[in-house]
């Protein structure tokens, strides 16, 4: 019985006070917060006559209640099947702002997983701050990964450029298959389920006249 409805915020959008304007006037009880490519800053949002849950932790001013995919132990569990399919060398190939945003899940899991493997299978975890081809190759070239776990599939073609085949030469795992589509084995993050998991808190949130900012957020 409830209808959706979608607003942009940004610099070229709505502000976030023109935004506070805009669900008050039209009765809006509930917002889902999408995710963001970086963290935001949305103190300047009136949270106090509604109900709300943001997807994924994309929001460091305030928090609401989250629902996100488990991260952490999705890397575990992957770099842990992909040993079992033979690999040794397992690289992890991520941008700094995405790890940021998921409170360095990925990594810390990586590095939580080396713990478990001899020195000489470990390869440093690459971060950038932006996609580089050169950085890429050189870091390939001089830790040898047999598969590389990332969410940036242009790597694949920069591996092709120096010889090397996707899969025959070096595996690629991707983290999110549904947001880049590329042919790759990876995980899907299942945005459907996650996305009927917000709808489902922020309706039994407004069933229960919960409101604003939670004390102790889910």
């Amino acid at each position: 019985g409830f209808r959706l409805e979608q607003f942009w915020v940004g610099a070229r959008n709505l502000s976030l006070k023109r935004l506070n304007t805009v669900l008050l006037t039209r009765g809006i009880q509930g917002v889902v917060v999408m995710p963001f490519e970086e963290s935001q800053d949305w103190s300047e949002a009136d949270w106090s006559r509604l109900s709300a849950v943001r997807l994924d932790y994309c929001l460091s001013q305030h928090v609401l209640q989250t629902i996100c995919p488990e991260h952490h132990g999705s890397l575990l569990r992957s770099a842990g099947r992909l040993r079992e399919r033979g690999y040794r060398r397992i690289g992890l190939y991520v941008r700094r702002a995405n790890e940021a945003r998921i409170l360095f899940g990925w990594r810390a899991a990586f590095l939580g997983f080396h713990l478990t493997i001899p020195r000489e299978e470990q390869v440093p975890p690459l971060v950038f701050a932006s996609p580089d081809r050169e950085e890429f190759l050189r870091w390939v070239e001089a830790h040898r990964p047999d598969v590389i776990i990332g969410h940036h599939t242009d790597a694949i073609g920069w591996l092709a450029d120096r010889g090397m085949r996707v899969p025959e030469d070096v595996g690629f795992f991707n983290l999110n298959t549904t947001q880049d589509p590329y042919p790759a084995a990876g995980l899907d993050l299942l945005p459907r389920q996650l996305g009927a998991a917000a709808v489902e808190s922020v309706v039994a949130q407004i069933q229960r006249t919960e409101r604003g900012i939670p004390a102790h957020a889910k």
